[in-house]
């Protein structure tokens, strides 16, 4: 009975999943000003079996997608009335970032499943019809939905209960942040998952109770995705250093450094051997996907017109030390479709950003030195700080840019940090609370949609 109980959690939190999403995509005709052009254009390339290569136009079709949804930014004065002929030739450089695809510097994981779930809805749901851009949208819900199962997986390893998984899990995928991620084509929408999965494979296998190539499968599973998601491998790698025994090495300044690190390898053997593998796994998926980037690519990354726009002649020091504060939150500043800009939904979206800090420092706090909770915290929360910085010093080694960090960047540490946070909320008072946090935070999203 049990287990089917919560088989009927889960299933009544996807079926809320994806009504988000279709809801939204209802009321958000228009295409996202974070980059969703590039992405649309991705897609339908992945989906017809193509990848895209640096220094790729925007295809014809994505175009004329582009000119009859419109573009939510100020850029949309630019863009030509709307064209439904195909024979029409449309000119990629009146459209943003001068037609150039920005979008090819991603893997295609994400395209590759949004561009053929895509397909499989236009030829299958009667009413679907051949709009790739709400069809891909559409897609994008299995993402989501996913994701809701990871997070189920891992607030119940963590120890919170039915009714206080199902309410955080309402809680993370009404935040405006997430539902606008999952109900637009962007990869950030696979950022939940990736961080869920991966943090409960890890978690399981500790206790033994999960083979070690699951948790190297979801550590391939970021890298194939976005390269910020390669933050929930920071994650996890800050997790099991801080689990080991370290109290040999305590000795390295009275018995020099040989005998205490040994001791301390034999001792951790398994986990750095976890740790050696996750990093070996998010690397070689990474480094396999540069080669085939560089293969791909027609002209110089100089040569596309954003970098040139972000190019610095001189390190951004300022902008690094104050980084942090990009990436400590995900869920802050999110970018709001117009439909849901309203008080309420704005102060929802806030105090949750807020509590979802919070609850990682309180759970530091009051969880023992060397629980599951308090390591979790101090991982995520690590993470969190150092991510924006490692970000800004990355662009500027590898292209001499720098770029604002985006919040929703950091939004794989989400699960990390509700997972901590929900070990303070066990008791009947904070359940209670939780849950109708959750239910107002559903009745505002769904009172925006209807």
């Amino acid at each position: 009975m049990t287990r089917w109980r919560s088989a009927a959690c889960v299933v009544a939190l996807m079926a809320l999943a994806l009504a988000l999403v279709i809801g939204h995509v209802q009321d958000y005709d228009t295409i996202s000003p974070i980059d969703e052009s590039q992405h649309l254009d991705y897609l339908i390339n992945a989906g017809d079996g193509h990848l895209v290569g640096l220094g790729d136009l925007i295809g014809q079709r994505t175009m004329r997608a582009e000119t009859c949804h419109r573009l939510d930014a100020e850029f949309d004065v630019k863009i030509p009335p709307c064209v439904t002929d195909a024979g029409t030739v449309l000119d990629p450089a009146t459209f943003q970032e001068s037609g150039y695809n920005t979008a090819a510097i991603h893997p295609p994981t994400y395209y590759v499943v949004d561009g053929v779930l895509a397909r499989v809805i236009a030829a299958v749901v009667p009413f679907a019809g051949d709009d790739v851009v709400t069809n891909g949208r559409i897609a994008g819900a299995v993402w989501l939905m996913a994701a809701v199962g990871a997070m189920w997986l891992l607030l119940r390893e963590v120890g919170a209960g039915r009714v206080l998984s199902s309410s955080i899990i309402a809680i993370a995928i009404t935040a405006p942040t997430v539902l606008f991620a999952a109900a637009t084509i962007n990869n950030d929408g696979t950022a939940l998952l990736c961080g869920a999965l991966l943090v409960w494979a890890v978690l399981r296998w500790e206790r033994g109770r999960l083979s070690l190539g699951v948790v190297l499968l979801a550590s391939a599973l970021c890298a194939a995705t976005k390269v910020t998601n390669l933050i929930a491998v920071a994650v996890v790698m800050i997790y099991l250093l801080l689990r080991s025994d370290r109290s040999p090495l305590g000795r390295v300044r009275t018995a020099g450094w040989s005998e205490p690190v040994r001791t301390f390898v034999r001792r951790e053997r398994r986990r750095l051997l976890a740790l050696g593998g996750l990093i070996a796994a998010a690397v070689g998926v990474a480094l396999v996907w540069q080669v085939v980037a560089m293969a791909l690519a027609t002209v110089p990354g100089s040569d596309i017109p954003m970098t040139q726009r972000y190019t610095v002649d001189t390190f951004p020091v300022g902008p690094l030390v104050g980084a942090w504060r990009q990436t400590i939150d995900p869920l802050f500043g999110p970018y709001l479709a117009p439909f849901m800009r309203n008080d309420l939904i704005t102060l929802i979206s806030g105090v949750t950003a807020a509590a979802l800090v919070i609850l990682a420092v309180v759970a530091l706090a009051r969880n023992p030195r060397g629980s599951r909770a308090r390591t979790l915290a101090v991982a995520g929360l690590t993470a969190g700080l150092i991510a924006g910085p490692a970000i800004v010093l990355f662009n500027y080694l590898a292209q001499r840019v720098y770029v604002d960090i985006p919040f929703r960047y950091a939004l794989v540490i989400v699960p990390t940090l509700l997972a901590a946070g929900a070990s303070v909320l066990r008791s009947r008072p904070a359940t209670v609370a939780t849950a109708l946090w959750a239910a107002l935070s559903v009745a505002a999203v769904g009172m925006a949609i209807l």
